[in-house]
């Protein structure tokens, strides 16, 4: 019987091959320009990323399509919404084709694995050009229809990118693992909070922008020297 735990833990590990691991999501500007030099200035990036960015946008992008997807009266209509204001809120180039490209591979995997009638369907509008495709979105979607709950799927979620952005801060900066695992460790009450209140995020949080990290990752295309894709 498969176990929904260990497809959780499966499409969130860092070995699940859709390309995260080459994205930075603005870190490596703020390397480049010396704002983040240190463990103390990784954590504080870490921590206002999470809760000024990710939980306004592809944290409650996950948490609305997982609910739409678990709607009674499930109107697919609502699905290809999102996917437009995904798009639109999504202005630096760089992460919009990031959430595409992350987005069209995390699709190609889980519809191999077995991915249910609605992540499927999504998956052919994508090819027929009636939407875009966004990771956050295609995350929610196969988790609502797998049976994960809406908690483990968003505390995986945060998780993910808080580990992303750690091992990139580790390689970047650079820092020593043990200094990545602590700060690690020490981002679990934050995400607990987070995914406590998500569903605080309605139509008029929907998406905030922050600033710093879109202009670092506009700043980003035209980089001299890049390790990472944004």
């Amino acid at each position: 019987m498969k176990s929904d735990l260990l497809t959780l833990l499966q499409i969130n590990d860092s070995m699940f091959p859709i390309g995260s691991f080459t994205h930075s999501y603005g870190l490596e500007a703020y390397v480049y320009q010396q704002q983040v030099t240190s463990a103390k200035l990784a954590e504080a990036y870490t921590e206002k990323v999470l809760r000024h960015s990710l939980y306004y946008n592809d944290a409650a992008f996950v948490n609305r399509a997982w609910k739409i997807c678990n709607g009674k009266s499930f109107r697919y209509q609502q699905l290809l919404e999102l996917d437009m204001l995904v798009t639109a809120l999504k202005a630096p180039s760089e992460i919009k084709q990031a959430s595409h490209k992350l987005g069209l591979r995390f699709l190609k995997l889980v519809v191999e694995l077995g991915a249910g009638a609605k992540v499927n369907r999504y998956a052919k509008s994508i090819e027929a050009g009636q939407a875009t495709g966004h990771y956050a979105i295609a995350m929610g979607m196969y988790a609502q229809e797998t049976g994960i709950s809406k908690k483990d799927t968003l505390t995986a979620f945060y998780y993910n990118n808080l580990n992303a952005m750690v091992t990139n801060c580790v390689k970047l900066v650079p820092l020593s693992q043990t200094v990545g695992q602590k700060i690690l460790f020490k981002m679990q009450p934050l995400i607990k909070e987070l995914v406590g209140k998500q569903d605080k995020v309605n139509d008029d949080t929907f998406g905030l922008c922050c600033i710093g990290q879109e202009i670092k990752c506009m700043q980003h295309e035209k980089q001299y020297s890049r390790l990472y894709i944004s």
